[in-house]
């Protein structure tokens, strides 16, 4: 990747653009801006806005989109905006347009970066050859799987696996889950674990535990449960079992025995949790199957430009093969 290729990591809050370039085999990130979703009617909007700002004119793009994508279209999961790469190209005069998930991008940046940007959850031994599970909750719950092909090179699979159906394990997750199903239809891993979900999942709790509904931020809920506030602990730490009993899941399915790699913003604010027994648990606990992940570790990605890093190493392998 020599030349400079324009990146951009597009949230269900917020826009996030840069240009990328690799520099002595490391991808280094220039000219970025963060901008809030909200202040566009459209996607396109948001990239004219950046153009305005910087009066770049790159030629090479990728895109990473927080909804699936088919036949370089997306239609972002938790925002009412279509994004099309062939429309892209058009009004932009650029070359080249890559629309890819955005949990395609962080996963594909997990080799990009140094054991300094990595937390340690549970530990563990990773093995090398097989592969790894990238998940976590922000606005929604991202899920990809990150396979070695050897040579530095890398394949991502992703789908909608935040969407796969919550398992409560316990009597109070049966009585919230009881409520979200009754409000809400479908109960999955996003909607109990995810920034979107979150006033449902209040709501529910303030139900089981008989108290009135209140407005209440997702820091306040943390003090409150600092304080001693029993609902708001049980809250957030169904939120943390939840993650971690999903990973899991993931884990088993897809035979990744090279570790677990959570990412999100939601996972940094409540990895405290997720190292209680119960989230561990969790994790571990797979009846006959419980010795399977006894050694695999869990770590927690700090990198809020990871998406980027991603997408510019995606764009990179593909544009060589």
């Amino acid at each position: 990747m020599g030349d400079r290729v324009l990146v951009g990591d597009v949230g269900g809050t917020n826009v996030r653009f840069a240009l990328a370039k690799r520099a002595d085999g490391k991808i280094e990130i220039e000219e970025f801006a963060k901008l809030a979703g909200d202040n566009f009617d459209t996607f396109d909007a948001a990239l004219q806005q950046y153009f305005d700002d910087t009066g770049l004119t790159p030629k090479q793009a990728c895109f990473a989109m927080a909804g699936p994508v088919q036949g370089g279209e997306v239609e972002l999961t938790n925002r009412n905006w279509q994004v099309s790469a062939k429309r892209l190209c058009d009004r932009f005069e650029f070359d080249d347009v890559q629309i890819i998930n955005d949990f395609t991008a962080m996963a594909r940046s997990v080799p990009e970066h140094s054991p300094d940007y990595f937390e340690e959850v549970l530990t563990g031994e990773e093995k090398p050859d097989l592969p790894v599970i990238v998940a976590g909750p922000g606005t929604g719950f991202g899920v990809a799987t990150l396979f070695p092909l050897g040579d530095d090179a890398w394949r991502v699979l992703t789908g909608e696996g935040g969407h796969i159906a919550y398992a409560p394990r316990d009597t109070l997750e049966f009585d919230v889950a009881s409520v979200l199903m009754r409000d809400q239809g479908y109960v999955s891993n996003e909607l109990v674990a995810s920034g979107m979900g979150l006033e449902y999942v209040h709501s529910a709790f303030c139900e089981v535990f008989g108290r009135d509904m209140e407005d209440v931020s997702p820091e306040d809920m943390r003090k409150r449960a600092d304080a001693g506030d029993e609902m708001f602990d049980q809250l957030i730490a169904m939120r943390a079992k939840a993650v971690m009993g999903a990973v899991g899941d993931l884990a088993l399915a897809n035979g990744a025995l090279g570790g677990i790699v959570l990412a999100g913003g939601v996972t940094e604010r409540i990895v405290d949790y997720l190292r209680r027994p119960e989230a561990i648990a969790r994790f571990r606990e797979r009846g006959p199957m419980s010795g399977y992940l006894a050694n695999c570790p869990v770590r927690l990605m700090h990198d809020p430009e990871a998406p980027l890093i991603g997408a510019a190493a995606y764009y990179a392998q593909e544009m060589q093969t």
